[in-house]
């Protein structure tokens, strides 16, 4: 039987990948003489640059290496670090208010802080986003990770790896189980994505339940807030068991900041007054 062609990884400018895979990621290859690096995650995707569209939910500028932001798509959040040689990234943020749509792009660094991962999201520039462009980043970054675990379908069912392939499937202990455990991680976010035909015909749904939701999240509020409120990010893991997605979410916080009901005692909280 004749060997089949090698697999070339392709290595895209700015990568897409959902935020649970960048949790899950462990192979850092670092580079001689800089602090870039490389990942590669566990469906095979090499990074050196990210690229992602998500929910702008903090904006932490207490933290001891300078500011945090986090962003969270369906499956996660990424926790993004800004240098503070960068005030035009300041300034950007400055004009944003969370929860708020918004895309960022972001290079992978050594980090040689004891416990973790061994690198960290450096930002490097982000903008103002909306739903849309959100929607379309899931779909085509579920499109890529798909892509990927077909490839290693295809190992797992007797293709010959290439060097690369070998190295991080051993590293991760591919299995069969795993890539359905990513699929999954796929259809929900894709889950998040609704069409324009379903759009449509949920208007008049979402209208009639618009009052029900928004009581819903004001209850929600009420039952967990603290001394500072409760955080963006908790809020939308309380309001997924009561089948309140993320989208929804972000969008019934900004109108009821919008009319008072809420405000934010510092960023990425929100607070009934």
């Amino acid at each position: 039987m004749k060997n089949p062609e090698p697999y070339v990884q392709t290595i895209h400018a700015c990568s897409r990948v959902f935020a649970l895979e960048i949790q899950q990621t462990d192979l850092v290859i670092k580079k001689k003489d800089t602090r870039s690096v490389e990942l590669i995650t566990p469906s095979g995707e090499h990074i050196y640059k990210l690229y992602c569209c998500g929910a702008l939910t903090e904006i932490n500028k207490g933290g001891k290496s300078g500011w945090i932001i986090r962003v969270a798509d369906p499956t996660g959040v990424f926790i993004l670090a800004i240098r503070s040689r960068t005030p035009d990234l300041i300034t950007i943020l400055d004009t944003i208010t969370p929860p708020a749509f918004v895309s960022i792009t972001a290079t992978v660094e050594t980090d040689t802080t004891p416990g973790e991962s061994g690198f960290r999201l450096i930002l490097d520039t982000i903008h103002q986003s909306n739903r849309q462009e959100r929607d379309q980043w899931i779909l085509r970054t579920a499109y890529l990770t798909l892509k990927r675990l077909k490839r290693l379908t295809e190992l797992l069912g007797g293709d010959t790896p290439g060097d690369e392939e070998r190295r991080y499937m051993s590293r991760y202990g591919t299995s069969v189980r795993q890539l359905k455990v990513l699929a999954g991680v796929v259809e929900r976010a894709t889950s998040q994505v609704r069409t324009a035909e379903e759009q449509t015909g949920d208007a008049e749904e979402d209208n009639a339940n618009e009052h029900e939701t928004t009581e819903k999240v004001l209850q929600l509020i009420r039952q967990h807030s603290g001394p500072r409120g409760v955080s963006v990010q908790e809020l939308t893991g309380f309001a997924q068991k009561e089948k309140i997605n993320e989208t929804l979410l972000l969008d019934t916080i900004r109108a009821l900041i919008t009319e008072d009901e809420l405000y934010q005692p510092s960023s990425g909280f929100v607070k009934i007054l």
